[in-house]
């Protein structure tokens, strides 16, 4: 076992530790590859700590391909909603390399499906990445047009923003 996975089990953990963690185990060139392993080893209840780590890592530095492959292959056993929540943040973030759609549209999917709406909202970001794709187009945008009638605040914040994001792709393009 590793250092992080003992650190990740350890009761209670707060994102302050998770922050923590991360500022001293980030720059190891085993980072990426110890969270992955904790992910897939940790409680479905607590597994949503090192998704975090991974999402934090993402947005920052990114993730490989052979990364993000083996965090798809894995990404539809997490049942926990924070897991779920912050996988589909980290896939807004990356995308999805595109040998692996197949495999974490229906994740993504099932994530749009949840009772949470900060969860629907960001699966919804992270779909915005198939819409270009005959093969999940029209079902893209069924989604958005299902959570322009969603009227809560999390929903409607996220569509502006990612509306902002489509404005100035097309203005960059």
């Amino acid at each position: 076992m590793n250092v992080l996975f003992d650190l990740l089990v350890k009761e209670p953990v707060r994102v302050s530790d998770l922050e923590r963690m991360y500022g001293a185990y980030a720059g190891r060139p085993e980072f990426v590859d110890e969270v992955i392993r904790a992910f897939r080893q940790l409680d479905p209840d607590i597994a949503w700590r090192a998704a975090w780590l991974l999402r934090r890592h993402a947005r920052i530095h990114g993730l490989q391909e052979h990364e993000l492959m083996r965090l798809i292959q894995c990404a539809d056993e997490q049942e926990h909603w924070i897991a779920r929540l912050n996988l589909c943040q980290l896939f807004a973030a990356t995308g999805c390399p595109a040998r692996a759609r197949e495999t974490l549209f229906p994740f993504l999917a099932d994530c749009f499906r949840d009772r949470r709406t900060i969860v629907r909202a960001w699966a919804l970001s992270a779909l915005m990445a198939f819409r270009g794709e005959q093969a999940y187009a029209r079902i893209v945008a069924d989604m958005v047009r299902r959570a322009r009638q969603d009227r809560a605040a999390s929903m409607q914040a996220r569509l502006r923003h990612l509306e902002r994001m489509q404005r100035r792709a097309l203005a960059d393009a």
